[in-house]
Parts: structure tokens; C-alpha cells; sequence
């Protein structure tokens, strides 16, 4: 297994290339040129995996470089590294001694919390406008409730009645926008789209930036626990013993989109239909078999999108 390091700095980037685990240096500069060199060094000793810390904006650039051209770094803590070079015992600090820590702390440890996820950090902005839009909307509509109890106040709801109309026409027009863009970035989105019935746009919109980049490094449990479909015990000696709930850890805006698709799919989708109505009639509360219904939509999506890119999700 041959990893390489990167120690980036505001002008170079010194790398530690680890062949069986001896390491050989190499240093680049922080631009263009450099990224090109350092690429065709990954790829003539075929590298199964290259990282480097978070150095604020030095590092940016060499991330999307790496990423546009097939190749998704790990992005390290700073802190751990520092650490873990610590207990290496190294005599001095340089660049050089720093990318072989790099090197190392890639050779040593599960790297899964250090994926970079270039795909939902491009739509995050975009989600997170049209999040604070619909907060925006259903508190002018809280507004709307409290100042029509007073006549006298009739011109300002004329006024915020208006401004409601604008916040939703603008939000539409951003999620339209968006899913195209989803569709573009994406293209095999669309195609799940067509192939599942139930999964909609605003589903996909929401759920596929976070899957896209890293799904193959994950099993189906962990995804699920990921967006908070796992279910939690709760239970101590002999006297606690509740009944398991799910977490409810994930992401808020994908359990919602999760939960709105899982209705439509009980009505829309014969195989989901049929699954709820078998949860129901043994005995199930129909809010249970509805998480169920959520449950085996994400793993749907989960495995067409392992066919539709050819990456096989971790076993």
C-alpha cells in the first residue's frame, strides 16, 4: 500500500511518499504547476491514498484540484496529527519531518472521519439558503396569525402577506435551480429518480450531496445510523428496560425530506405498500412502520446509486 503525505504550506508542498513504509521526499509548489506534478506522482507509483492537514485556505485549492482530476483526499485535523508526531518521538519540526507524520498518521488510523465530502460542501450554501427561506416563511405566516387579531393593523398585513409571496416565489425558484444543478453534478440522481417510485426531487436534493462522495466507505448500517435511522436501547440492570427508539441524530432536512417521501412511497411504490401493510397488520404502530418505510428508501437509493456508479458499498 503506497500513501502519500503533504505537508502544504502558503508557497509548497512537501510530500512523503510511503512504499512499503519506507518514505521518499518530494516537494512541489502550492500552485498550479505543483498540483500537476504532484498528481502525476500519485498516479506513476499508483497511491492508494494521499492527505494533508487543514491549513485554512492554503489547502483549498490543492482539494479541488485533486478532486476534479478522480482523486478524493483525506483532510486531516491539524491537532491529531500534531499529536500523534508527538508520539513518534522525532527530534526537530520541519516540513519534511511533518509530511512524514502525515504519512504515518494515513498509514495508522481509520480515516473514515477525515473523508472530504467536495459534493456536499458545494450544495451546503445552497441547502442551508433554502432552510433559512422556509424558517423565514412560516414565521412571517406566525406574524400573519398575531397582527390579523387587530383591525387597525390591516395595511401591515397587506405588507407581510406580500413579503411571504416574494420569500416563496424566490425559494421556489432557488430549488428548481438547485435540482438542476443536483441533476447536472449528478447525473445518476436523475435516473434513481425514475427507477424508485416515491423518491422525488427535494429528497434527492437534500439526501444524494451527503451519499455522492464517500458511500462505498461505509456499510448500510452505518449509513443508516448516520441519518439517525438506528434504532437506541435503553436499558439498566434489571428495573429499565424501554423500548428502542431511533436516534433522530441526523440531519433534520434529510429525515424530513426522508419522512414526506415515505408517505407518498406507501401510497405510490406497490413493494413499500405492501411492507407497510404487513408491519400494520402485525401489530406495528403505523408511525413504527413508517420508519421502517424510511429505513429501506435510504438503502434503496443507497444501493441503485452503488450501481449507477459502479462503487460497491462496504460489506
Amino acid at each position: 500500500m503506497n500513501i502519500l503525505g503533504v505537508d502544504v504550506s502558503k508557497d509548497t508542498l512537501d510530500c512523503c511518499l510511503l512504499i512499503q513504509n519506507e518514505p521518499y521526499y518530494h516537494k512541489f509548489s502550492n500552485n498550479d504547476n505543483g498540483f500537476i506534478e504532484l498528481l502525476k506522482l500519485y498516479e506513476a507509483f499508483k497511491v492508494t491514498c494521499v492527505g494533508f492537514e487543514a491549513t485554512g485556505n492554503y489547502h483549498k485549492k490543492l482539494e479541488k484540484y485533486l478532486y476534479d482530476n478522480g482523486v478524493n483526499p483525506y483532510i486531516l485535523q491539524p491537532l491529531k496529527v500534531s499529536n500523534y508526531i508527538k508520539s513518534l518521538n522525532i527530534h526537530g519540526k520541519t516540513d519534511k519531518t511533518d509530511s512524514y507524520g502525515i504519512a504515518m498518521f494515513l498509514l495508522k488510523n481509520d480515516l473514515r472521519e477525515y473523508l472530504s465530502f467536495p459534493t456536499r460542501d458545494y450544495f451546503k450554501p445552497i441547502l442551508t439558503s433554502l432552510n433559512l427561506l422556509d424558517k423565514q416563511i412560516q414565521q412571517n405566516k406566525n406574524l400573519l396569525h398575531s397582527i390579523d387579531l387587530y383591525p387597525e393593523t390591516s395595511d401591515l398585513l397587506d405588507e407581510l402577506k406580500d413579503v411571504n409571496k416574494y420569500l416563496t416565489i424566490t425559494k421556489d425558484r432557488l430549488e428548481k435551480k438547485a435540482i438542476k444543478l443536483l441533476y447536472s453534478k449528478c447525473p445518476e440522481a436523475k435516473e434513481i429518480k425514475n427507477e424508485i417510485a416515491g423518491v422525488g426531487d427535494k429528497l434527492l436534493l437534500y439526501l444524494i450531496p451527503y451519499l455522492y462522495d464517500n458511500f462505498d466507505k461505509f456499510t448500510l448500517k452505518e449509513i443508516n445510523a448516520f441519518f439517525g435511522l438506528n434504532p437506541v436501547s435503553f436499558s439498566s440492570g434489571s428495573s429499565v428496560h424501554k423500548r428502542d427508539k431511533l436516534s433522530h441524530k441526523g440531519d433534520k432536512s434529510v429525515l424530513k425530506m426522508l419522512y414526506m417521501s415515505s408517505v407518498s412511497a406507501v401510497r405510490n411504490n406497490a413493494i413499500l405498500k405492501e411492507k407497510y401493510n404487513r408491519l400494520k397488520s402485525n401489530g406495528k404502530h403505523s408511525k413504527v412502520a413508517l420508519m421502517a418505510i424510511m429505513s429501506h428508501l435510504l438503502r434503496a437509493i443507497v444501493i441503485k446509486l452503488s450501481q449507477k456508479t459502479k462503487r460497491e458499498i462496504k460489506k
